[in-house]
């Protein structure tokens, strides 16, 4: 460790260049780890290649030296030494890379082509691989040898030549010689060349964020059609949705800004005319205090439905869910809404036969609910009759509000799902004096969204059908 005082030690020289380029961009930490593993898929074949064959020959060699040696031997003692000499003497006309040396107990050679005894070489039947006999017997090759006890004192000893191996890694280290600069240099451009296809699909993905950023909001990540072919497809499909997103959450948000500066204008201004009329009168009668109020209480539901909205989309309440029976809440809404469903002479019936459990938040998928039973009670109450259903899926489970009413285009049906979205002349044919926010829909589709199910609209035949699909939550831990 540096004392106190000293500074860490610091490469230099080319190890701070390599240091220094190695912390300088993740495409060049790339660019170096394919280098060298391109580098190293090239040679590694080579020298394993090299080391498998001096393997193989050497047991090659090993068996063949094994074979004489037992067939001497066993020659000995079945049939005597002269069985064994004509054996040995049969190798030695061979023409081969062999050595053999047969001595008698007193030091004596009695056949073979060496002239004398190799150093190294114990006479234990073991292995031993002799660099060179050019010294002793005046051949250059190495060899691998084996020596064993014979009958009455005798040593035996049977060796082969390696000449072939040490070609083998002459020609080996021949072929790596001129292999290596090829390498090198397909390493180098193979790696260049895929650092460079990764950097051009990062760098597409930093334009179009350049681009959101500069206030280019329909900017996308040029990506084929169809399934994603490889990560950075999968990314900017992510990418482009998440995009997609932003830009409608910012359309909705001037949407609500406008509607807004709309909706509150009529009540802010009726409230400012009856306020002035109160304050130039002698007397305020409490018909004028019944209209302020109403004013006040309609502006009051308008910002408290848009807050409930805002904290559905951003997911605040999913920590109150609660496992229920879905056909039980259809139930008890429905027992709430008969008083209004009867004064309207419309029908209302529960279509829920069979238990539907799900985990859920009980207020908002409450409220959710009334706002779709009070709008087929104000827009289909001339058809007479009012369904509500559920039931499982494979998914989880679906929730639907049904009416005969005058149902709404198929052309114009996100028109309806927008928020402050309005389409009283299509729904309100029949219904007069009715005005809401344009704000139902959207919250019934902000609760959807929340528990990650969807709102849909669909032809009743006659009337519309909203329909909530709610997927499987699992229980809180």
């Amino acid at each position: 460790m540096p004392q106190r005082g000293q500074s860490p030690w610091k490469p230099s020289g080319f190890g701070a260049l390599l240091a220094r380029y190695w912390r300088g961009t993740t495409t060049a930490r790339i660019g170096t780890i394919l280098f060298v593993v391109l580098l190293a898929a090239t040679w590694a074949p080579l020298i394993l290649l090299e080391r498998a064959t001096r393997s193989q020959l050497d047991n090659d060699a090993q068996t063949r030296i094994t074979a004489i040696a037992d067939a001497a031997e066993t020659a000995w003692l079945k049939r005597g030494q002269s069985a064994a000499f004509e054996i040995l003497d049969g190798e030695l006309h061979v023409p081969g890379p062999l050595a053999i040396m047969l001595v008698a107990p007193d030091g004596n050679l009695l056949l073979g082509n060496l002239r004398r005894w190799p150093r190294d070489v114990i006479v234990d039947r073991t292995y031993y691989r002799v660099p060179a006999m050019a010294e002793d017997q005046g051949d250059p090759s190495p060899y691998m040898a084996s020596a064993r006890a014979m009958p009455e004192g005798y040593r035996l000893l049977v060796a082969r030549s390696l000449e072939a191996e040490m070609d083998l890694q002459n020609t080996l280290l021949t072929t790596l010689a001129l292999v290596m600069p090829l390498a090198l240099l397909l390493s180098l451009l193979t790696s260049r060349m895929i650092t460079g296809i990764i950097a051009d699909r990062a760098r597409g993905l930093a334009d179009v964020v350049r681009d959101v950023t500069a206030g280019h909001l329909h900017a996308r990540v040029d990506v084929p059609p169809g399934p994603p072919a490889d990560a950075f497809d999968s990314m900017g499909q992510a990418f482009n949705a998440m995009l997609g997103r932003i830009e409608g959450l910012l359309d909705e948000l001037r949407t609500i800004t406008d509607g807004l500066a709309h909706d509150l204008r009529s009540p802010l201004t009726r409230l400012k005319v009856r306020i002035e009329h109160m304050a130039v009168g002698n007397t305020i009668s409490a018909d004028d205090l019944d209209a302020v109020g109403a004013e006040a209480q309609s502006l009051l539901a308008m910002l408290d439905t848009s807050l409930e909205i805002s904290r559905a989309e951003a997911g605040i309440g999913r920590d109150s869910f609660e496992d229920l029976d879905l056909g039980q809440m259809l139930a008890e809404l429905a027992d709430m809404y008969e008083p209004l469903a009867e004064d309207a002479g419309v029908e209302m019936r529960v279509l829920a036969s069979a238990p539907v459990p799900m985990r859920v938040h009980r207020q908002l998928l409450g409220r959710a609910l009334a706002n779709l039973i009070d709008n087929a009670l104000r827009y289909g109450s001339a058809g007479k009759r009012i369904e509500l259903g559920a039931e499982p899926t494979a998914m989880g489970a679906r929730l639907w509000v049904a009416d005969r009413g005058p149902g709404i285009a198929a052309s114009r049906r996100n028109e309806a799902l927008r928020r402050f979205g309005r389409l009283d002349r299509a729904r309100r044919a029949q219904v007069s004096g009715q005005q809401g926010a344009g704000l139902g829909l959207s919250l019934v589709g902000a609760v959807a969204r929340l528990h990650g199910g969807t709102l849909s609209l669909a032809d009743n035949k006659p009337g519309l059908k909203l329909i909530i699909d709610l997927p499987a939550v699992p229980a809180a831990e």
